[in-house]
């Protein structure tokens, strides 16, 4: 082997020594280059992951519609907003135009509150410890065609001064007229004070006809007046259950009128005593697959009686009732049976009316697409000692579905009054001709739409 030692002879200069130690060291420097690199993006994500939480805490104290997903909530008709906010503001804004005859000729005016009734309702929970949320809810109703809210002295015409059950329900400054009420909800159920709905009201509108609270020949706008049924009571408390295997509980006790009397008080045509108003109503409602039924009762004392036709005190609402739905698929059938009783005093020979009835009812909805057949019978047997007071109800309707929050409806409907009675043909929220004329059979005709948000 030759060796050459000329090859391998260099002189290691101080620039060549520096190139040496960098190169050798590289590793290390990027070694440590990539754990600051490291370092710097988990503090990066720590600093977002606090952004987004602040986002999200400062969402939930901001306020928040309803929306079209609205689902019932403590009370029927309350929409249940996407989240939990402490504020949420909704309602309905429904309008139609009417072709009626209440005995006075074929009149049209334009409404509002054929499906529903308008309102506009502010509704928020806030938690407070362990299990514990404060709940609370103020609606008032409108009238989107006149601007009035609540009951504050509706828009009257002459010969059109009747009430559909809904927003126009009384006189004066009442602006929270549909409910309002405060409470706590536990695990044991939810508790409220206020102005509220009766469990047997809502129990009538839901599972106990298909063309729930309004349009023309509704059931549940006829049948819990002959019963004499309570929709909403003042000065209320209010325990809603838990539901458990499919039932769930309404308990409403109220302290009535709130007179601060002794005795008797009053004149001859209308006197009172402190048990006014005074009463309660109970509701078992039961959910399970395609079947909802409820079974109510109610005990409720008058607010006043009449001493010049003989009565001596104060008669009681009483009654009860039984409904439920049954969904086929193709069609949904209900079918509701209410009796009712205005008893004691002296009220059955005194002012008698409505004293004793009992009514029943069979409604259908079947869909077509996006919307909807609706058709329903009722039928109304009056007891009482006043002659040829029964009326039968019946109705049609076609709703359709535009969006999730927006419906256009169609609606006919029919009472047949018997001879001494008078009753008007009432729907969501309307004023509605009076009928004067005992006998006439009221009619209509309406097309609308109703908007949530």
């Amino acid at each position: 082997m030759i060796y050459n030692k000329q090859l391998f002879h260099f002189t290691l200069t101080p620039l060549a020594f520096g190139v040496l130690v960098l190169t050798m060291s590289a590793p290390a420097f990027a070694e440590t280059e990539i754990e600051a690199l490291r370092r710097e993006v988990a503090e990066q994500r720590l600093l977002i992951q606090k952004i987004l939480a602040t986002q999200e805490a400062q969402k939930a104290q901001e306020v928040q519609t309803g929306g079209p997903g609205r689902g019932s909530g403590l009370q029927a008709g309350v929409p249940a907003g996407p989240a939990i906010p402490a504020l949420t503001i909704y309602g309905v804004a429904d309008v139609d135009v009417t072709h009626t005859d209440s005995g006075f000729g074929s009149k049209t005016n334009i409404g509002s509150g054929g499906y529903t009734a308008s309102r506009l309702g502010i509704k928020g929970e806030k938690k407070l410890v362990n299990d514990i949320t404060a709940v609370y809810l103020m609606e008032a109703g409108l009238s989107v065609n006149t601007g009035t809210v609540g009951t504050g002295t509706p828009v009257l015409g002459i010969n059109n001064t009747v009430a559909s059950t809904g927003a126009l329900t009384g006189a004066g400054t009442q602006i929270f007229s549909r409910q309002i009420y405060a409470g706590l909800k536990l695990p044991i159920g939810t508790s409220t004070v206020g102005r509220q709905y009766a469990g047997s009201y809502l129990a009538s509108v839901s599972e106990s006809t298909a063309l729930g609270a309004g349009l023309f020949g509704s059931s549940g706008t006829f049948l819990p007046v002959v019963a004499s049924m309570p929709t909403r009571l003042n000065n209320s408390l209010v325990y809603l259950s838990p539901k458990l295997k499919g039932i769930t509980t309404q308990l409403t006790l109220t302290t009535g009128v709130g007179n601060n009397v002794s005795s008797v008080s009053g004149t001859s045509t209308s006197s009172t005593t402190d048990q006014a108003g005074r009463g309660g109503d109970l509701a078992v409602f039961y959910a399970s697959g395609p079947l909802k039924a409820a079974a109510t009762a109610w005990h409720v004392r008058n607010a006043s009686f009449a001493p010049s036709l003989g009565e001596t005190g104060l008669a009681t609402r009483k009654g009860y009732q039984l409904g439920a739905h049954y969904d086929f698929g193709i069609a949904r059938i209900h079918a509701t049976y209410v009796n009712g009783r205005i008893a004691g005093g002296g009220y059955e020979q005194g002012t008698k009316a409505l004293s004793k009835v009992a009514g029943w009812s069979a409604s259908a909805a079947a869909p077509v697409g996006r919307g909807t057949i609706l058709a329903s019978y009722t039928k109304a047997d009056d007891k009482s000692l006043i002659p040829n007071k029964d009326a039968e109800l019946v109705g049609m309707a076609y709703i359709y579905k535009l969006l999730d929050a927006t419906t256009l409806y169609i609606s006919w409907g029919k009472m047949l009054n018997q001879s001494n009675a008078t009753y008007s043909l009432p729907n969501g929220g309307d004023l509605v001709g009076a009928v004067a004329t005992p006998g006439f059979n009221p009619t209509g005709i309406m097309i609308g739409l109703n908007q949530v948000f």
